[in-house]
């Protein structure tokens, strides 16, 4: 193996010790890390996030960086999206490189945020038996988190391909803050040049955040094993990919002493679907069903070097909807 594996390979090492010995101790609280699975390419939100197999560009580090391996040239991504009636905006910048043979790295930023949110605690004033009030005294905050990922993906060989990332996790709220830590793994394997599989092992360490108030929040291993197929329309100079993933959350159980029981349980099976159509390479419908059977659809451009891909995903009717618009540049010929 040559030196660079090596040197990838221990640092994850580093990482998964460090944060093995972190569960050690107490006085964690449990909460879902549910700003770190929101979707960051809007193709694949347009399929209702069923991406595992059929991940294949800059995008992968965050769904399988073993589908890194299929980016041949530099590319970039940019994605923002606004959902929740506005108030909350999510955007995401990502760069993908070969550097080796068979070799990707993969390095994204995403930023989940609510700005400029007003801060009344100190603003409500008394007037005689009265309370009004007073926003001279009323402040703003933001609440903002980001994650950094850097991925790499390695084709083993034509059929088979891994990948890992590391996530480095920052969390604002106010005047606190919380840094975090996980690592995410994935492969992808081609029977044949139609047919393609892959699995994803998010937090495959449980990922740990800590805020500086001495509180944790612990994100916990989940798995997602997908598959797609690409078939050719016949009459048509086109392709329909119908896809699919089953996703395993795991939670932990109480237990004895200083070890950590996670265990797979019935209800936190699920699964979500979706199909593109794909007409000379150039034009794309999707439309896909995510894990909580919601609709989503998206429609993408591809022009030479770039891709230009728009989703919506429908939320309840007080929430509003998603909407969301992404760039992709690839620089190869």
């Amino acid at each position: 193996m040559k030196s660079i594996d090596r040197s990838f390979f221990l640092g994850l090492i580093v990482v998964g010790i460090s944060t093995l010995s972190l569960l050690g101790q107490t006085g964690f609280r449990k909460y879902a890390g549910e700003f770190m699975a929101i979707d960051v390419s809007p193709r694949a939100q347009a399929l209702g996030g069923s991406f595992v197999a059929l991940s294949e560009d800059v995008t992968a580090g965050y769904y399988n960086p073993a589908g890194l391996v299929q980016v041949q040239a530099t590319q970039f991504a940019f994605m923002h999206a606004w959902q929740f009636v506005s108030f909350v905006n999510f955007d995401y910048i990502a760069m993908a490189h070969p550097i080796g043979y068979n070799r990707v790295i993969g390095v994204s930023v995403s930023r989940l945020a609510v700005d400029d949110i007003p801060d009344t605690r100190a603003a409500l004033v008394q007037q005689g038996e009265n309370w009004r009030l007073d926003w001279s005294r009323v402040s703003r905050f933001n609440a903002a988190d980001y994650v950094v990922t850097v991925a790499l993906g390695q084709r083993w060989n034509e059929r088979l391909s891994w990948g890992v990332s590391v996530k480095l996790i920052r969390r604002n709220l106010g005047d606190n803050y919380a840094n975090g830590l996980g690592l995410d793994g994935g492969l992808q394997f081609r029977l044949n040049p139609h047919w393609r599989m892959g699995v994803s092992l998010k937090n495959m360490t449980t990922t740990l955040i800590a805020w500086d108030t001495g509180e944790k929040e612990l994100v916990y291993p989940l798995a997602v094993v997908g598959t797609a197929y690409r078939f050719r329309v016949p009459g048509l100079d086109a392709y329909f990919i119908p896809n699919m993933d089953f996703i395993l959350r795991s939670v932990a159980l109480p237990g004895g002493g200083e070890g950590t029981v996670y265990r797979i349980q019935g209800g936190l099976f699920t699964g979500a679907v979706g199909g593109e159509f794909q007409y000379r390479d150039v034009l794309a419908l999707r439309a896909g069903i995510d894990e909580l059977q919601r609709l989503a659809l998206g429609v993408g451009l591809k022009i030479p070097h770039v891709r230009i891909d728009y989703s919506f995903l429908n939320y309840a009717r007080e929430l509003g909807n998603s909407h969301r618009i992404g760039i992709l540049l690839d620089l190869g010929n």
